[in-house]
């Protein structure tokens, strides 16, 4: 089992443990305060960095790679790997290949574990979380699918049923697709029945369907909980760019998820977000809406279309919306940057 340079580990930066959990650290910093853009700018370029050196050094570089993100003692995680160990003896799928990334801090137990599990594919230590964190996987267990380009295509729970279909999609791709190429599996969302649909209270605990809080030219979404540092960028940068929306008559909702209510109320009792706090203690919104990181914003435009949904990056929303409600490219400026991570 090869290791990263202690060079390329520290360029992380960011380094989270996290167990069997979303976007959750044991230490997030202050509530509501996340990082600066350029410190997410540079989280960002990190964290492609580490990904390049780790297949390269791996012995991935080249391949389609199936790479769990797991933990000792998380059940789910010891469920994929066994898994994976069976395919992979079995020779299932011949073009993919198989990697384990192990979030356990304890490196004697790593390697009682794995040398009993003799899984016959790389298996690498991280107990800082650097590689989970490069790879946006630091929800446990979470497998990730990296094509011969070194591309993502795709990040969630074991794809037991269409794996097979992927990696052979991916296996004839005879150039770079680039990398803004669509994930494997990517739900698309209808805005009009999950406007109809969701019904969240708000602080003050009226309830009503999201379809009732559209503006006359759509509706922002932005999808964050109360310890994520990424959701605190989002949170902090919001009162700036809903009022930004507002002048183009589009309302903004922050919807804050799985937290208790009393941490909610306690949360926002005096925070000014610049939009209207709703929330869901329950993961009945997060599955709804297909959420697999905050912070996640979506836009929803008059006609009830999803133009974006992705990522906390202000620019991006601002030319997805643009293109929506036919406004020449510019006219949507934000003076934060928001952030790649979530």
């Amino acid at each position: 089992m090869q290791k990263l340079s202690r060079r390329a580990a520290l360029a992380a930066v960011m380094v989270f443990s996290l167990l069997c959990a979303g976007c959750k650290p044991k230490e997030a910093g202050s509530p509501g305060q996340g990082k600066t853009p350029n410190e997410d700018k540079r989280n960002l370029m990190a964290g492609e960095f580490v990904r390049a050196q780790f297949l390269k050094q791996q012995g991935l570089a080249g391949r389609i790679a199936l790479i769990e993100f797991g933990l000792i003692g998380c059940e789910l995680s010891g469920r994929g790997l066994d898994e994976m160990i069976r395919m992979h003896r079995g020779r299932e799928i011949p073009q993919l290949a198989y990697a384990r990334v192990e979030a356990a801090k304890d490196k004697q137990r790593f390697e009682e574990y794995y040398k009993e599990k003799s899984p016959g594919f790389t298996v690498y230590h991280d107990p800082d979380a650097s590689v989970a964190q490069a790879f946006d996987a630091t929800v446990y267990p979470c497998f990730v699918l990296v094509d011969k380009f070194g591309r993502l295509r795709y990040r969630g729970k074991f794809p037991q049923e269409r794996l097979e279909e992927w990696v052979e999609a991916a296996a004839a791709e005879t150039t770079d697709p680039g990398p803004d190429v669509p994930l494997f599996g990517a739900v698309k969302l209808d805005g009009a029945k999950l406007l109809a649909a969701t019904k969240l209270p708000d602080l003050s605990g009226a309830v009503k369907p999201l379809g009732d809080r559209m503006g006359q030219a759509g509706l922002l979404l932005v999808f964050v909980d109360t310890t994520c540092p990424f959701s605190g960028t989002a949170i902090g940068e919001l009162p700036t760019v809903a009022a930004t929306m507002a002048q183009h008559k589009v309302a903004t909702a922050l919807i804050n998820l799985e937290d208790p209510a009393e941490r909610v109320q306690k949360f926002y009792k005096d925070r000014d977000t610049g939009a209207l706090v709703l929330y869901d203690v329950t993961t009945g919104t997060k599955l709804k809406w297909n959420i697999q990181g905050v912070p996640t914003v979506v836009f929803i435009d008059a006609k009830q279309q999803i133009p974006y949904n992705g990522n906390a990056v202000w620019a991006d929303l601002a030319s997805a919306a643009e293109k929506a409600m036919g406004l020449s490219q510019g006219t949507i400026v934000f003076s934060a940057q928001g952030t790649d991570y979530g």
